[in-house]
Protein backbone atom coordinates (compact mmCIF):
# COMPACT_ATOMS: atom_id res chain seq x y z
CA UNK A 1 0.00 0.00 0.00
CA UNK A 2 2.86 2.40 0.77
CA UNK A 3 4.30 1.91 -2.72
CA UNK A 4 0.85 2.33 -4.28
CA UNK A 5 0.34 5.66 -2.51
CA UNK A 6 3.85 6.79 -3.41
CA UNK A 7 3.12 6.07 -7.06
CA UNK A 8 -0.19 7.95 -6.90
CA UNK A 9 1.55 10.99 -5.43
CA UNK A 10 4.32 10.79 -8.07
CA UNK A 11 1.68 10.78 -10.83
CA UNK A 12 -0.07 13.75 -9.21
CA UNK A 13 3.21 15.70 -9.14
CA UNK A 14 3.77 15.01 -12.85
CA UNK A 15 0.34 16.42 -13.65
CA UNK A 16 0.67 19.45 -11.40
CA UNK A 17 4.33 20.47 -11.69
CA UNK A 18 5.76 18.80 -14.81
CA UNK A 19 7.61 21.96 -15.81
CA UNK A 20 9.73 21.98 -12.63
CA UNK A 21 12.70 19.58 -12.94
CA UNK A 22 13.51 19.86 -9.24
CA UNK A 23 10.09 18.44 -8.32
CA UNK A 24 10.75 15.32 -10.41
CA UNK A 25 13.74 14.33 -8.24
CA UNK A 26 12.16 14.88 -4.83
CA UNK A 27 11.97 11.93 -2.42
CA UNK A 28 8.37 11.06 -1.56
CA UNK A 29 8.22 9.83 2.04
CA UNK A 30 5.26 7.78 3.26
CA UNK A 31 5.07 7.05 6.99
CA UNK A 32 2.65 5.36 9.34
CA UNK A 33 0.69 7.53 11.75
CA UNK A 34 0.94 7.04 15.50
CA UNK A 35 -2.55 8.46 16.07
CA UNK A 36 -5.26 6.55 14.15
CA UNK A 37 -7.54 9.61 14.19
CA UNK A 38 -5.12 10.97 11.58
CA UNK A 39 -5.49 7.91 9.37
CA UNK A 40 -3.09 5.07 8.70
CA UNK A 41 -0.42 6.70 6.52
CA UNK A 42 0.77 10.25 5.92
CA UNK A 43 3.21 12.22 3.79
CA UNK A 44 5.01 15.55 4.26
CA UNK A 45 5.59 16.01 0.52
CA UNK A 46 3.66 19.30 0.41
CA UNK A 47 5.99 20.90 2.95
CA UNK A 48 9.02 19.75 0.93
CA UNK A 49 7.53 21.20 -2.24
CA UNK A 50 6.72 24.54 -0.58
CA UNK A 51 10.43 25.43 -0.56
CA UNK A 52 10.72 24.66 -4.27
CA UNK A 53 7.59 26.16 -5.79
CA UNK A 54 7.20 28.96 -3.23
CA UNK A 55 3.64 28.18 -2.27
CA UNK A 56 1.64 27.58 0.93
CA UNK A 57 2.14 23.88 1.84
CA UNK A 58 -1.52 23.45 2.82
CA UNK A 59 -2.59 24.66 -0.62
CA UNK A 60 -0.14 22.22 -2.23
CA UNK A 61 -1.53 19.39 -0.07
CA UNK A 62 -5.04 20.20 -1.28
CA UNK A 63 -3.92 20.19 -4.91
CA UNK A 64 -2.24 16.79 -4.56
CA UNK A 65 -5.20 15.35 -2.64
CA UNK A 66 -7.60 16.38 -5.41
CA UNK A 67 -5.54 14.44 -7.96
CA UNK A 68 -5.87 11.11 -6.11
CA UNK A 69 -9.04 9.08 -6.57
CA UNK A 70 -10.54 7.13 -3.68
CA UNK A 71 -11.06 3.40 -4.12
CA UNK A 72 -11.88 0.27 -2.12
CA UNK A 73 -8.50 0.44 -0.38
CA UNK A 74 -7.97 4.20 0.12
CA UNK A 75 -11.28 5.22 1.65
CA UNK A 76 -10.43 8.76 2.76
CA UNK A 77 -7.76 11.41 2.18
CA UNK A 78 -7.41 14.62 4.18
CA UNK A 79 -5.00 17.54 4.16
CA UNK A 80 -4.19 19.14 7.51
CA UNK A 81 -2.02 22.00 8.71
CA UNK A 82 0.75 22.74 8.24
CA UNK A 83 0.67 20.61 5.07
CA UNK A 84 0.35 16.92 5.85
CA UNK A 85 -1.73 14.57 3.69
CA UNK A 86 -3.34 11.73 5.66
CA UNK A 87 -4.57 8.48 4.10
CA UNK A 88 -7.23 6.24 5.64
CA UNK A 89 -6.93 2.61 4.53
CA UNK A 90 -9.86 0.18 4.49
CA UNK A 91 -9.96 -2.73 6.89
CA UNK A 92 -10.38 -4.97 3.85
CA UNK A 93 -6.85 -4.11 2.81
CA UNK A 94 -5.56 -5.55 6.09
CA UNK A 95 -7.60 -8.70 5.54
CA UNK A 96 -6.13 -9.00 2.06
CA UNK A 97 -2.68 -8.92 3.67
CA UNK A 98 -3.50 -12.13 5.54
CA UNK A 99 -4.44 -13.93 2.34
CA UNK A 100 -1.44 -12.55 0.47
CA UNK A 101 1.00 -13.72 3.16
CA UNK A 102 -0.58 -17.15 3.46
CA UNK A 103 -0.71 -17.65 -0.32
CA UNK A 104 2.81 -16.39 -1.03
CA UNK A 105 5.49 -18.97 -1.81
CA UNK A 106 8.45 -16.79 -0.86
CA UNK A 107 9.42 -14.32 1.84
CA UNK A 108 8.05 -11.30 -0.08
CA UNK A 109 11.57 -9.88 -0.45
CA UNK A 110 11.96 -7.52 -3.39
CA UNK A 111 15.08 -8.11 -5.51
CA UNK A 112 17.14 -5.17 -6.77
CA UNK A 113 17.28 -4.47 -10.50
CA UNK A 114 21.03 -3.93 -10.79
CA UNK A 115 22.86 -6.73 -9.01
CA UNK A 116 26.52 -6.41 -8.09
CA UNK A 117 29.47 -8.58 -7.18
CA UNK A 118 29.96 -7.76 -3.51
CA UNK A 119 32.95 -8.77 -1.38
CA UNK A 120 32.30 -8.88 2.37
CA UNK A 121 35.15 -9.22 4.84
CA UNK A 122 34.30 -9.80 8.49
CA UNK A 123 35.63 -11.31 11.72
CA UNK A 124 39.28 -11.41 10.47
CA UNK A 125 40.59 -11.66 14.03
CA UNK A 126 44.35 -12.26 14.30
CA UNK A 127 45.02 -16.02 14.16
CA UNK A 128 46.43 -16.02 17.67
CA UNK A 129 43.73 -17.96 19.50
CA UNK A 130 40.07 -18.98 19.66
CA UNK A 131 37.29 -16.57 18.72
CA UNK A 132 35.55 -15.26 21.82
CA UNK A 133 32.36 -13.38 22.63
CA UNK A 134 34.05 -10.09 21.82
CA UNK A 135 34.21 -11.24 18.21
CA UNK A 136 30.63 -12.50 18.29
CA UNK A 137 28.73 -9.37 17.29
CA UNK A 138 30.83 -8.60 14.20
CA UNK A 139 30.74 -12.29 13.33
CA UNK A 140 26.93 -12.54 13.40
CA UNK A 141 26.31 -9.13 11.83
CA UNK A 142 28.79 -9.90 9.06
CA UNK A 143 27.01 -13.14 8.22
CA UNK A 144 23.59 -11.46 8.28
CA UNK A 145 24.88 -8.64 6.07
CA UNK A 146 26.01 -11.23 3.52
CA UNK A 147 22.66 -13.03 3.71
CA UNK A 148 20.59 -9.85 3.38
CA UNK A 149 22.55 -8.69 0.34
CA UNK A 150 22.18 -12.17 -1.14
CA UNK A 151 18.40 -11.96 -0.58
CA UNK A 152 18.42 -8.74 -2.59
CA UNK A 153 19.90 -10.70 -5.51
CA UNK A 154 23.56 -9.66 -5.31
CA UNK A 155 26.45 -12.07 -5.85
CA UNK A 156 28.30 -12.38 -2.56
CA UNK A 157 31.79 -13.51 -1.59
CA UNK A 158 32.46 -13.93 2.13
CA UNK A 159 36.13 -13.64 3.01
CA UNK A 160 38.23 -13.99 6.16
CA UNK A 161 41.45 -11.96 6.03
CA UNK A 162 44.20 -13.81 7.90
CA UNK A 163 46.83 -11.50 9.43
CA UNK A 164 49.61 -14.07 9.30
CA UNK A 165 52.60 -11.87 8.43
CA UNK A 166 52.88 -9.62 11.47
CA UNK A 167 54.56 -9.55 14.87
CA UNK A 168 51.56 -11.08 16.67
CA UNK A 169 52.29 -14.49 15.15
CA UNK A 170 55.88 -14.32 16.39
CA UNK A 171 54.62 -13.46 19.88
CA UNK A 172 52.31 -16.47 19.78
CA UNK A 173 55.16 -18.67 18.57
CA UNK A 174 57.27 -17.55 21.54
CA UNK A 175 54.35 -18.32 23.85
CA UNK A 176 54.00 -21.81 22.39
CA UNK A 177 57.75 -22.40 22.67
CA UNK A 178 57.70 -21.35 26.34
CA UNK A 179 55.00 -23.95 27.01
CA UNK A 180 57.06 -26.58 25.22
CA UNK A 181 60.08 -25.66 27.37
CA UNK A 182 58.03 -25.77 30.55
CA UNK A 183 58.47 -22.03 31.03
CA UNK A 184 54.89 -20.95 30.34
CA UNK A 185 54.88 -18.81 33.51
CA UNK A 186 57.80 -16.74 32.27
CA UNK A 187 56.93 -13.06 31.76
CA UNK A 188 58.40 -10.85 29.09
CA UNK A 189 57.81 -7.12 29.52
CA UNK A 190 57.44 -5.13 26.32
CA UNK A 191 60.43 -2.79 26.26
CA UNK A 192 58.49 -0.53 23.89
CA UNK A 193 55.68 0.01 26.36
CA UNK A 194 55.51 2.52 29.19
CA UNK A 195 53.45 0.02 31.15
CA UNK A 196 55.84 -2.20 33.11
CA UNK A 197 53.09 -4.76 33.57
CA UNK A 198 52.32 -5.20 29.87
CA UNK A 199 52.65 -8.90 29.05
CA UNK A 200 53.83 -9.68 25.55
CA UNK A 201 53.14 -13.41 25.40
CA UNK A 202 49.79 -15.18 25.10
CA UNK A 203 48.27 -17.15 27.95
CA UNK A 204 45.54 -19.76 28.21
CA UNK A 205 45.17 -23.52 28.02
CA UNK A 206 44.90 -23.41 24.24
CA UNK A 207 48.58 -22.34 24.05
CA UNK A 208 49.54 -25.58 25.82
CA UNK A 209 47.40 -27.56 23.38
CA UNK A 210 49.05 -25.91 20.37
CA UNK A 211 52.49 -26.64 21.86
CA UNK A 212 51.52 -30.31 22.04
CA UNK A 213 50.38 -30.37 18.41
CA UNK A 214 53.61 -28.69 17.25
CA UNK A 215 55.81 -30.65 19.65
CA UNK A 216 57.71 -32.52 16.93
CA UNK A 217 58.77 -29.29 15.22
CA UNK A 218 59.57 -27.51 18.46
CA UNK A 219 61.89 -30.34 19.49
CA UNK A 220 64.22 -29.30 16.65
CA UNK A 221 64.81 -25.87 18.22
CA UNK A 222 67.98 -25.64 20.36
CA UNK A 223 66.50 -25.74 23.87
CA UNK A 224 69.61 -24.45 25.71
CA UNK A 225 70.07 -21.48 23.36
CA UNK A 226 66.42 -20.54 23.76
CA UNK A 227 66.59 -20.77 27.56
CA UNK A 228 69.64 -18.51 27.59
CA UNK A 229 67.55 -15.76 25.98
CA UNK A 230 64.72 -15.73 28.52
CA UNK A 231 66.24 -12.83 30.44
CA UNK A 232 66.81 -10.83 27.26
CA UNK A 233 64.22 -8.63 25.49
CA UNK A 234 61.67 -10.75 23.68
CA UNK A 235 62.92 -9.54 20.29
CA UNK A 236 66.17 -11.41 20.95
CA UNK A 237 64.26 -14.68 21.17
CA UNK A 238 62.22 -13.79 18.07
CA UNK A 239 65.43 -13.06 16.14
CA UNK A 240 66.82 -16.42 17.30
CA UNK A 241 63.72 -18.22 16.01
CA UNK A 242 63.85 -16.40 12.67
CA UNK A 243 67.33 -17.83 12.07
CA UNK A 244 66.09 -21.39 12.48
CA UNK A 245 65.95 -23.23 9.16
CA UNK A 246 62.37 -24.39 9.83
CA UNK A 247 61.12 -21.00 11.07
CA UNK A 248 58.80 -20.26 8.13
CA UNK A 249 57.38 -23.77 8.10
CA UNK A 250 56.77 -23.82 11.87
CA UNK A 251 55.20 -20.38 11.74
CA UNK A 252 52.89 -21.45 8.92
CA UNK A 253 52.01 -24.66 10.77
CA UNK A 254 51.18 -22.57 13.85
CA UNK A 255 48.74 -20.40 11.87
CA UNK A 256 47.16 -23.51 10.33
CA UNK A 257 46.59 -25.06 13.74
CA UNK A 258 44.91 -21.91 15.07
CA UNK A 259 42.67 -21.63 12.00
CA UNK A 260 41.73 -25.30 11.66
CA UNK A 261 41.55 -26.33 15.31
CA UNK A 262 40.03 -23.16 16.77
CA UNK A 263 38.79 -20.42 14.42
CA UNK A 264 36.95 -22.66 11.93
CA UNK A 265 35.37 -24.67 14.74
CA UNK A 266 34.30 -21.45 16.47
CA UNK A 267 32.73 -20.20 13.24
CA UNK A 268 31.06 -23.57 12.68
CA UNK A 269 29.46 -23.30 16.12
CA UNK A 270 27.33 -20.42 14.81
CA UNK A 271 26.94 -21.83 11.31
CA UNK A 272 29.40 -19.61 9.45
CA UNK A 273 31.44 -20.86 6.50
CA UNK A 274 33.61 -18.49 4.52
CA UNK A 275 33.91 -18.71 0.75
CA UNK A 276 37.53 -17.58 0.83
CA UNK A 277 40.44 -17.29 3.25
CA UNK A 278 42.97 -14.69 2.11
CA UNK A 279 46.33 -14.59 3.87
CA UNK A 280 48.30 -11.41 4.38
CA UNK A 281 51.44 -13.34 3.38
CA UNK A 282 49.98 -13.68 -0.14
CA UNK A 283 50.46 -9.94 -0.60
CA UNK A 284 54.21 -10.43 -0.10
CA UNK A 285 54.50 -13.65 -2.11
CA UNK A 286 52.55 -12.32 -5.12
CA UNK A 287 54.55 -9.09 -5.27
CA UNK A 288 51.35 -7.03 -4.98
CA UNK A 289 52.52 -5.26 -1.82
CA UNK A 290 55.71 -4.00 -3.50
CA UNK A 291 53.68 -3.07 -6.59
CA UNK A 292 51.30 -0.95 -4.50
CA UNK A 293 54.14 0.72 -2.60
CA UNK A 294 55.79 1.58 -5.92
CA UNK A 295 52.52 3.05 -7.18
CA UNK A 296 52.27 5.16 -4.01
CA UNK A 297 55.83 6.38 -4.60
CA UNK A 298 55.21 7.17 -8.27
CA UNK A 299 52.18 9.25 -7.34
CA UNK A 300 54.38 11.20 -4.91
CA UNK A 301 52.26 10.06 -1.96
CA UNK A 302 55.10 8.81 0.26
CA UNK A 303 58.41 10.01 1.66
CA UNK A 304 61.25 8.77 3.87
CA UNK A 305 61.85 10.21 7.33
CA UNK A 306 63.78 8.88 10.36
CA UNK A 307 64.43 5.63 8.51
CA UNK A 308 60.73 4.93 7.94
CA UNK A 309 58.45 5.29 4.91
CA UNK A 310 55.44 7.56 5.44
CA UNK A 311 52.16 8.12 3.56
CA UNK A 312 51.14 11.76 3.03
CA UNK A 313 47.82 11.68 4.90
CA UNK A 314 48.02 15.36 5.87
CA UNK A 315 47.95 16.23 2.16
CA UNK A 316 44.33 15.08 2.22
CA UNK A 317 43.16 16.76 5.42
CA UNK A 318 44.26 14.10 7.96
CA UNK A 319 45.77 15.22 11.27
CA UNK A 320 49.12 13.49 10.66
CA UNK A 321 51.04 11.37 8.17
CA UNK A 322 51.14 7.61 8.76
CA UNK A 323 53.93 5.04 8.60
CA UNK A 324 53.90 2.45 5.82
CA UNK A 325 57.24 0.76 6.59
CA UNK A 326 58.84 0.97 10.05
CA UNK A 327 62.51 1.81 10.42
CA UNK A 328 63.22 -1.87 11.22
CA UNK A 329 61.79 -2.81 7.82
CA UNK A 330 58.49 -4.25 9.07
CA UNK A 331 55.34 -3.37 7.17
CA UNK A 332 52.53 -1.71 9.10
CA UNK A 333 48.93 -2.93 8.97
CA UNK A 334 48.23 0.29 7.07
CA UNK A 335 50.52 -0.73 4.19
CA UNK A 336 49.21 -4.29 3.91
CA UNK A 337 45.58 -3.16 4.24
CA UNK A 338 46.00 -0.76 1.32
CA UNK A 339 47.44 -3.58 -0.79
CA UNK A 340 44.70 -6.00 0.32
CA UNK A 341 41.99 -3.55 -0.76
CA UNK A 342 43.71 -2.97 -4.09
CA UNK A 343 43.54 -6.75 -4.57
CA UNK A 344 39.82 -6.78 -3.72
CA UNK A 345 38.98 -3.88 -6.02
CA UNK A 346 40.29 -5.88 -8.99
CA UNK A 347 37.46 -8.41 -8.93
CA UNK A 348 34.48 -6.87 -7.17
CA UNK A 349 32.03 -4.00 -7.68
CA UNK A 350 31.53 -3.24 -3.99
CA UNK A 351 33.69 -3.93 -0.96
CA UNK A 352 32.19 -4.15 2.54
CA UNK A 353 34.27 -4.37 5.71
CA UNK A 354 32.64 -5.22 9.05
CA UNK A 355 34.92 -3.68 11.70
CA UNK A 356 34.74 -2.75 15.35
CA UNK A 357 33.77 0.81 16.27
CA UNK A 358 37.32 1.41 17.58
CA UNK A 359 38.47 1.42 13.92
CA UNK A 360 36.71 4.71 13.16
CA UNK A 361 39.87 6.79 12.65
CA UNK A 362 41.69 3.96 10.90
CA UNK A 363 38.78 3.48 8.50
CA UNK A 364 39.02 7.13 7.46
CA UNK A 365 42.79 6.80 7.06
CA UNK A 366 42.35 3.81 4.75
CA UNK A 367 39.63 5.52 2.71
CA UNK A 368 41.90 8.55 2.27
CA UNK A 369 44.77 6.42 0.97
CA UNK A 370 42.63 4.45 -1.47
CA UNK A 371 40.98 7.60 -2.76
CA UNK A 372 44.41 9.11 -3.36
CA UNK A 373 45.19 6.02 -5.45
CA UNK A 374 42.13 6.84 -7.62
CA UNK A 375 39.78 4.14 -6.36
CA UNK A 376 36.07 4.97 -6.26
CA UNK A 377 35.86 4.81 -2.49
CA UNK A 378 32.65 6.84 -2.18
CA UNK A 379 30.60 4.41 -4.27
CA UNK A 380 32.46 1.13 -3.93
CA UNK A 381 33.80 0.87 -0.36
CA UNK A 382 31.58 0.54 2.70
CA UNK A 383 33.05 0.19 6.18
CA UNK A 384 30.39 -0.84 8.69
CA UNK A 385 31.51 -0.03 12.22
CA UNK A 386 29.99 -2.25 14.90
CA UNK A 387 29.76 -1.13 18.52
CA UNK A 388 31.01 -3.38 21.28
CA UNK A 389 28.89 -5.98 23.03
CA UNK A 390 29.13 -6.47 26.78
CA UNK A 391 27.97 -9.82 28.10
CA UNK A 392 27.10 -10.58 31.70
CA UNK A 393 26.86 -13.85 33.54
CA UNK A 394 25.87 -14.25 37.19
CA UNK A 395 25.90 -10.47 37.44
CA UNK A 396 29.53 -10.17 36.32
CA UNK A 397 30.93 -8.79 33.06
CA UNK A 398 32.60 -11.53 31.01
CA UNK A 399 36.26 -10.98 30.06
CA UNK A 400 37.24 -10.82 26.38
CA UNK A 401 41.08 -10.79 26.40
CA UNK A 402 42.83 -13.46 24.32
CA UNK A 403 46.24 -12.15 25.39
CA UNK A 404 45.58 -12.71 29.10
CA UNK A 405 43.99 -16.10 28.49
CA UNK A 406 40.88 -14.98 30.37
CA UNK A 407 38.13 -15.07 27.78
CA UNK A 408 34.81 -16.75 27.06
CA UNK A 409 35.03 -18.67 23.76
CA UNK A 410 32.10 -18.25 21.40
CA UNK A 411 31.71 -22.04 21.44
CA UNK A 412 31.07 -21.92 25.19
CA UNK A 413 28.36 -19.31 24.71
CA UNK A 414 26.69 -21.48 22.06
CA UNK A 415 26.90 -24.50 24.37
CA UNK A 416 25.41 -22.40 27.17
CA UNK A 417 22.40 -20.77 25.45
CA UNK A 418 22.25 -22.41 22.02
CA UNK A 419 23.20 -21.31 18.50
CA UNK A 420 19.89 -19.60 17.77
CA UNK A 421 19.81 -17.57 20.98
CA UNK A 422 23.43 -16.56 20.40
CA UNK A 423 22.57 -15.23 16.94
CA UNK A 424 19.37 -13.54 18.09
CA UNK A 425 20.87 -11.66 21.02
CA UNK A 426 23.70 -10.25 18.93
CA UNK A 427 21.07 -8.88 16.50
CA UNK A 428 18.60 -7.16 18.81
CA UNK A 429 20.06 -3.66 18.43
CA UNK A 430 21.37 -1.48 15.62
CA UNK A 431 25.07 -2.02 14.97
CA UNK A 432 25.74 1.62 15.94
CA UNK A 433 24.37 1.06 19.45
CA UNK A 434 26.20 -0.51 22.37
CA UNK A 435 24.83 -3.96 23.14
CA UNK A 436 24.49 -5.56 26.52
CA UNK A 437 22.91 -8.90 27.19
CA UNK A 438 22.67 -11.19 30.14
CA UNK A 439 23.53 -14.82 29.46
CA UNK A 440 21.32 -15.89 32.36
CA UNK A 441 18.33 -14.09 30.81
CA UNK A 442 18.98 -15.83 27.50
CA UNK A 443 18.38 -19.15 29.28
CA UNK A 444 15.09 -18.11 30.88
CA UNK A 445 11.81 -19.54 29.65
CA UNK A 446 9.56 -16.51 30.01
CA UNK A 447 8.51 -13.32 28.24
CA UNK A 448 11.70 -11.53 29.32
CA UNK A 449 13.63 -13.74 26.91
CA UNK A 450 12.57 -12.57 23.42
CA UNK A 451 13.88 -15.54 21.42
CA UNK A 452 12.14 -17.98 23.78
CA UNK A 453 8.88 -16.02 23.55
CA UNK A 454 9.01 -16.01 19.74
CA UNK A 455 9.79 -19.72 19.58
CA UNK A 456 7.05 -20.41 22.14
CA UNK A 457 4.49 -18.55 19.99
CA UNK A 458 5.34 -20.81 17.05
CA UNK A 459 5.18 -23.91 19.27
CA UNK A 460 1.74 -22.89 20.56
CA UNK A 461 0.41 -22.34 17.05
CA UNK A 462 1.89 -25.66 15.94
CA UNK A 463 -0.05 -27.36 18.75
CA UNK A 464 -3.27 -25.53 17.79
CA UNK A 465 -2.99 -26.58 14.15
CA UNK A 466 -2.06 -30.14 15.08
CA UNK A 467 -5.17 -30.48 17.29
CA UNK A 468 -7.41 -28.74 14.75
CA UNK A 469 -10.46 -30.62 13.47
CA UNK A 470 -10.88 -29.07 10.03
CA UNK A 471 -14.52 -30.26 9.80
CA UNK A 472 -15.44 -27.95 12.66
CA UNK A 473 -13.97 -24.83 11.03
CA UNK A 474 -16.53 -22.33 9.77
CA UNK A 475 -15.92 -20.14 6.73
CA UNK A 476 -13.83 -17.15 7.65
CA UNK A 477 -15.43 -13.75 8.15
CA UNK A 478 -12.65 -11.27 8.83
CA UNK A 479 -15.17 -8.66 9.96
CA UNK A 480 -15.47 -10.70 13.17
CA UNK A 481 -11.87 -9.90 14.10
CA UNK A 482 -12.78 -7.06 16.43
CA UNK A 483 -11.18 -7.79 19.82
CA UNK A 484 -8.37 -5.52 20.98
CA UNK A 485 -5.68 -8.16 20.41
CA UNK A 486 -7.10 -9.17 17.02
CA UNK A 487 -7.08 -5.57 15.84
CA UNK A 488 -3.52 -5.13 17.13
CA UNK A 489 -2.36 -8.32 15.38
CA UNK A 490 -3.98 -7.13 12.15
CA UNK A 491 -2.06 -3.86 12.44
CA UNK A 492 1.26 -5.66 12.94
CA UNK A 493 0.53 -8.09 10.09
CA UNK A 494 -0.25 -5.15 7.83
CA UNK A 495 3.31 -3.86 8.38
CA UNK A 496 5.00 -7.19 7.64
CA UNK A 497 6.05 -6.71 4.01
CA UNK A 498 7.37 -3.18 4.44
CA UNK A 499 9.10 -4.15 7.70
CA UNK A 500 10.83 -7.12 6.11
CA UNK A 501 12.01 -5.15 3.07
CA UNK A 502 13.15 -2.20 5.17
CA UNK A 503 15.24 -4.56 7.31
CA UNK A 504 16.72 -6.34 4.29
CA UNK A 505 17.58 -3.23 2.29
CA UNK A 506 18.90 -1.20 5.22
CA UNK A 507 20.77 -4.23 6.63
CA UNK A 508 18.86 -3.85 9.90
CA UNK A 509 18.24 -7.31 11.41
CA UNK A 510 17.21 -5.59 14.65
CA UNK A 511 14.03 -4.45 12.86
CA UNK A 512 13.06 -8.09 12.34
CA UNK A 513 14.00 -9.28 15.84
CA UNK A 514 11.95 -6.51 17.45
CA UNK A 515 9.04 -6.96 15.05
CA UNK A 516 8.84 -10.70 15.77
CA UNK A 517 9.03 -10.10 19.52
CA UNK A 518 6.22 -7.53 19.38
CA UNK A 519 4.05 -9.83 17.26
CA UNK A 520 4.70 -12.77 19.60
CA UNK A 521 3.81 -10.79 22.73
CA UNK A 522 0.46 -9.75 21.26
CA UNK A 523 -0.20 -13.31 20.11
CA UNK A 524 0.46 -14.68 23.61
CA UNK A 525 -2.01 -12.15 25.04
CA UNK A 526 -4.52 -13.20 22.39
CA UNK A 527 -3.96 -16.88 23.20
CA UNK A 528 -4.50 -16.23 26.90
CA UNK A 529 -7.83 -14.45 26.42
CA UNK A 530 -9.29 -16.31 23.44
CA UNK A 531 -10.21 -19.99 23.16
CA UNK A 532 -9.51 -20.80 19.53
CA UNK A 533 -10.38 -24.50 19.42
CA UNK A 534 -14.07 -24.62 20.31
CA UNK A 535 -17.03 -26.68 19.10
CA UNK A 536 -17.58 -24.19 16.30
CA UNK A 537 -14.12 -23.03 15.25
CA UNK A 538 -14.10 -19.62 13.61
CA UNK A 539 -12.22 -19.75 10.32
CA UNK A 540 -10.96 -16.16 10.55
CA UNK A 541 -9.16 -16.95 13.80
CA UNK A 542 -7.45 -19.97 12.28
CA UNK A 543 -6.36 -17.88 9.30
CA UNK A 544 -5.08 -15.19 11.65
CA UNK A 545 -2.92 -17.54 13.74
CA UNK A 546 -1.69 -19.28 10.57
CA UNK A 547 -0.61 -15.89 9.28
CA UNK A 548 1.17 -15.07 12.55
CA UNK A 549 2.98 -18.41 12.35
CA UNK A 550 4.07 -17.92 8.74
CA UNK A 551 5.46 -14.49 9.59
CA UNK A 552 7.40 -15.94 12.53
CA UNK A 553 8.74 -18.78 10.37
CA UNK A 554 9.72 -16.40 7.55
CA UNK A 555 11.34 -13.95 9.96
CA UNK A 556 13.38 -16.68 11.66
CA UNK A 557 14.36 -18.11 8.27
CA UNK A 558 15.65 -14.73 7.12
CA UNK A 559 17.77 -14.55 10.28
CA UNK A 560 18.89 -18.17 9.76
CA UNK A 561 17.33 -19.26 13.06
CA UNK A 562 15.61 -22.62 13.25
CA UNK A 563 12.05 -22.74 14.66
CA UNK A 564 11.13 -25.07 17.50
CA UNK A 565 7.84 -26.91 17.02
CA UNK A 566 7.58 -27.80 20.70
CA UNK A 567 9.02 -26.29 23.87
Amino acid sequence: MIEEIRNKIANALKLLYSSNNEVATINIEINRTTDKSHGDLYTNIAMKLAKIIKKNPLDIAEEIKDQITLNSEIVKIESVAPGYINFFISTKNKYDQINMILNSKDDLIQNVENTKNIHIEYVSANPTGPLHIGHGRGMILGEVTAKFLSYQGHNIIREYYVNDAGRQIDLLLVSVLLCHLGKNEHIFVDEKSNDDGHLVTYKGSYVNDVATVLGHDLEKIDKDSALDLLNEPIDSLISFLKKHKSYSRIRNALVNVIIDKYIKEDLSAVGINFDSWFRESQLYESGLLNEVLLNIKNKNLSYNKDGALWFKNTQFGEDQDRVLIKKNGDMTYFATDIAYHVHKFKNHDVLINIWGADHHDYAQRLRTALKALDYDVDNCLQIHLVQFANLYKSGQSISMSTRSGEFYPIQHLVADIGRDATKFYYLIKKKEQHLEFDVDQAREENKNNPIYYIQYAHARITKILKDLDSEKVSEENYNNLISKNEVEILGIVDKYQETLNKAIFEIRPDIITNYLYKLSKVFHSYYAETKILTEDIRGERIRLVQCVDKIILNGLKVLDIKPMDSM
